[in-house]
């Protein structure tokens, strides 16, 4: 098969043809039609900050296809199933996993750093990852519900808790921010505040359903900014990964409200007023990836017209154009969401 491959110590993609290994009992095999590329791919390939675990790396963890062969032990799926992969891996065995938190095992991964991923002809992979992807979703936005929608899903509903009405506070507004704008709206948020130091990003949040618009300038407290405009926030989701952002953010809550953090940086977080977060019971928590339950329920929400991801695709393209958009996506050339690449092409 064709695949997008990593080189060891290259910062570029290379277009080779891969042998596949015999199927096993429990795989099934995957014509790829669709794979999103993700920030995390720009930092696996471009900058090198993250690392696979296995060569030939195949990156690519956004992917939906057709099913087009089954190993002998396979129950749920047949030749033709159209499906979207679960970006994230784990052991399969420990209690979490049993218990459909996937993303809480200890050797929970990443589909393209942990094992050849959707950036490649076709995909084989145990059958427990996938769900099927009814015909009324289109490959291209079924394959981005398996990371930057169902991170973002799993931070928002099961992590955030979100109620209907809430007030709620999107900060970062890329990828998975964007998303979660989407998600709050469709789950019955009252007011949703964008947050975000760049315009396109928060343009797009404003076509999601966003009702007020924030941009960081230098300097700014956001939490007192927050505070001014909205009297008070419910749920506060942090996608950039900029500490102070949650610090001064703090005031911004309202009782009982939830702060849920998603994106990773470097600085440390303290929390200059610990007295208010104990009185007003205000939770901080951490969000990574999602669970089996994320998926379906999405896939429910866009049946029922209360979920609609056509503006995240900014384009499809072949191949052998994967390392021109991962550039596009990085130096976010046209204001994107999310290319796609389609091996078919």
């Amino acid at each position: 098969m064709k695949a997008a491959v990593l080189p060891q110590g290259s910062r570029t993609l290379e277009i080779q043809d891969l042998d596949l290994p015999s199927l096993l009992p429990n795989q099934v095999k995957i014509k790829v039609k669709a794979c999103g590329i993700c920030g995390s791919d720009i930092h696996l390939v471009l900058h090198g900050k993250m690392k696979a675990t296995y060569t030939p790396c195949v990156p690519g963890h956004e992917t939906s296809g057709v099913v087009e062969e089954v190993g002998e032990q396979v129950t749920r799926f047949k030749k033709g199933d159209r499906v979207v992969v679960s970006a994230g891996t784990s052991c399969g065995k420990c209690k979490h996993c049993l218990a459909g938190r996937e993303n809480l095992c200890e050797e929970i991964g990443v589909l393209g750093f942990n094992q050849r991923g959707g950036f490649a002809e076709y995909l084989q992979i145990e059958e427990r990852y996938l769900h099927n992807l009814p015909d009324e979703i289109p490959f291209t936005e079924g394959a981005i519900l398996a990371d930057a929608v169902s991170t973002p899903y799993h931070a928002v509903k099961y992590q955030g808790e979100i109620k209907p009405g809430d007030t709620v506070a999107i900060i970062g507004c890329g990828g998975l921010g964007i998303h979660a704008v989407a998600i709050a709206k469709a789950l019955g948020a009252g007011r949703i505040f964008a947050v975000d130091i760049d315009s396109g990003s928060l343009e797009n949040a404003k076509a999601y359903g966003a009702d007020e618009l924030i941009l960081v300038e230098k300097n700014m407290q956001v939490g007192k900014v927050l505070k001014e405009k909205s009297g008070g926030i419910d749920l506060l989701c942090d996608f950039s990964g900029f500490m102070p952002n949650i610090e001064n953010s703090v005031r911004a809550m309202n009782r009982g409200g939830r702060i849920v953090l998603v994106g990773i940086g470097r600085n440390k977080l303290e929390i200059p007023m610990p007295f208010f977060l104990i009185e007003r019971q205000i939770r901080i928590t951490g969000s990574y990836g999602s669970d089996r339950r994320a998926i379906p329920e999405l896939i429910q929400l866009y049946k029922d017209k209360k979920l609609s991801l056509t503006k995240s695709i900014s384009g499809v393209h072949k191949l052998e154009e994967t390392n021109e958009f991962l550039h596009a996506l990085e130096e976010k050339k046209g204001n994107p969401i999310r290319f796609i690449i389609n091996p078919e092409l």
